[in-house]
């Protein structure tokens, strides 16, 4: 579509194309952290992803129930979320730290999540972001690739 509502004509142009709109929908579910956890959005999954030079994100959905909101902030290892949960909706929110840093860490809370009802919640918790960038991962008993800093 063209700026001024008109639809280009199509000689090079797919209307099928996805392209922005997975840029999006990857910040709304990865960065900023929301999703449906069942269709239809009554139940919202909250699962903020920090990482790089990332310090905060904020970001809004009109769902079907109402606006979802999630808002975080990283200072350090501090991290701090705010959560808004449509009338007649729950969340279930999984918190940057409880990403499980390998399987046998994992805990009841980590693979099953939070839930939290309709309204405005606070969540406080301690973040690691680790290093950055991160290291290729390499296999146990596998030589390191050559040029990095330990092979």
């Amino acid at each position: 579509m063209l700026p001024d509502g008109r639809i280009n004509p199509g000689q090079m142009t797919s209307f099928n194309h996805y392209a922005l709109g997975a840029v999006a929908d990857w910040l709304h579910g990865s960065v900023g952290g929301i999703s449906p956890q069942e269709s239809g959005w009554r139940v919202i999954r909250v699962e903020p992803v920090p990482g790089g030079n990332l310090t905060n994100a904020a970001v809004t959905f009109d769902g079907p129930y109402g606006k979802v909101v999630c808002e975080w902030v990283l200072e350090g290892t501090k991290f701090n979320m705010w959560l808004e949960v449509p009338p007649n909706c729950s969340a279930v929110v999984f918190l940057p730290s409880g990403l499980p840093r390998s399987f046998a860490a994992e805990t009841c809370q980590q693979r099953h999540g939070l839930v939290v009802q309709s309204g405005v919640h606070k969540f406080e918790d301690t973040f690691d972001p680790g290093e950055w960038p991160p290291l290729p991962f390499v296999a146990a008993n596998q030589p390191l690739p050559p040029n990095t800093i330990a092979g």
